[in-house]
């Protein structure tokens, strides 16, 4: 049952979510309606909506689902609901309600499956303290599962994708090479140890990761997902700034260079490659820097930090048991690169 859930739905790593660009070529021409209480919405390419309700509170607001990336349909639904809550983690906000979307064909699957799915999910939502108020589904053959989430936070408390400074240092939260494992294990060709830590970090909350960079005053957020670090580092720096990426201490998975040389690289891999590689210099090649497209599943979050905050943010992240890794810095120059050493 659950291999063949996975064996229809997967899509190599990340869903199967448009590609880099394909958004704002979608757009170009519409007048997005935004009124004068949207603090962050489609045009400011931010990871979730924020709406003002008061000089005090603002909603933030997102939406995220997907295709299957693991057998079990209980870790999936984990899995997805945790990647459905960190673009507003991402934030600063903390999430507060949840509706459930769902495409699922009770005529191809057991509706077993689904009520599994379906109990990944509220645990996750539980687990973050939330409501869950209900949802949408729609009779489909490809499975799907996600959640639209609200969240709450102060209007001048917001952390966006930009607004890293030059010298501010570069922090990731969870370990790159999800998308490359997820395409070996259809062939079960990944061992069970490395499955179960893929699938324990993936339906792990960045909510403590939330906590430790507002403590530690982060001056910039966002999540990796599927656009591969450097997609997400692009949105980071647009054309204002530059950053510097030190390949070697990019923290991956067990297997997952073994596995990149044996050709398991999925499809989005190859569409971030393109659209982002211009964007793209030094002399490192293969592996390592093919890590940075590679398209997480609920990846952790990348952090822009001051240096003198270093201190406060390693202490609360050793009182918080949140894994981290320093992995490169900000730059003035060049601008809108990432530069890799």
């Amino acid at each position: 049952m659950d291999a063949r859930l996975t064996h229809h739905a997967r899509f190599g790593g990340c869903g199967a979510k448009i590609g880099p660009g394909d958004l704002s070529r979608a757009l170009c021409g519409i007048d997005v309606p935004e009124g004068p209480n949207v603090i962050a919405g489609l045009k400011g390419f931010e990871d979730a909506g924020v709406y003002r309700i008061s000089d005090d509170l603002a909603l933030v607001q997102t939406v995220d689902f997907f295709t299957p990336v693991v057998n079990d349909p209980y870790r999936f639904g984990q899995v997805a609901a945790a990647n459905a809550l960190s673009d507003v983690y991402a934030m600063g906000a903390t999430p507060i309600t949840a509706l459930n979307i769902v495409c699922f064909s009770p005529r191809k699957f057991d509706i077993a499956v689904l009520r599994e799915i379906l109990r990944g999910g509220v645990d996750k939502v539980r687990e973050a303290g939330m409501s869950l108020l209900g949802g949408h589904s729609v009779d489909d053959e490809e499975t799907k599962y996600g959640l639209s989430v609200t969240g709450l936070v102060h209007p001048e408390r917001i952390v966006r994708n930009e607004g890293a400074k030059p010298g501010d240092l570069l922090i990731l939260t969870k370990p790159l090479g999800t998308g490359i494992l997820i395409t070996a294990m259809k062939g079960n060709l990944v061992s069970r140890e490395t499955e179960e830590r893929l699938v324990t970090v993936m339906s792990a909350l960045n909510r403590r990761a939330s906590v430790v960079m507002l403590s530690a005053g982060a001056h910039a957020a966002t999540d990796v997902t599927g656009f591969g670090l450097a997609g997400h580092l692009k949105e980071m720096i647009k054309e204002d700034l530059g950053v510097e990426v030190n390949a070697r201490k990019l923290p991956y998975f067990p297997e997952t260079a073994k596995l990149y040389d044996e050709g398991f690289l999925p499809s989005g891999l190859y569409k971030n490659k393109a659209f982002y590689t211009p964007f793209v210099e030094g002399e490192i090649s293969g592996f390592l820097l093919d890590l940075l497209f590679d398209p997480q599943s609920s990846g952790g979050l990348l952090i822009s930090l001051g240096e003198d905050s270093m201190d406060r943010f390693a202490h609360e992240a050793s009182d918080s048991a949140l894994d981290y890794w320093v992995i490169g810095r900000f730059m003035q120059e060049p601008v809108g690169k990432i530069c890799v050493r």
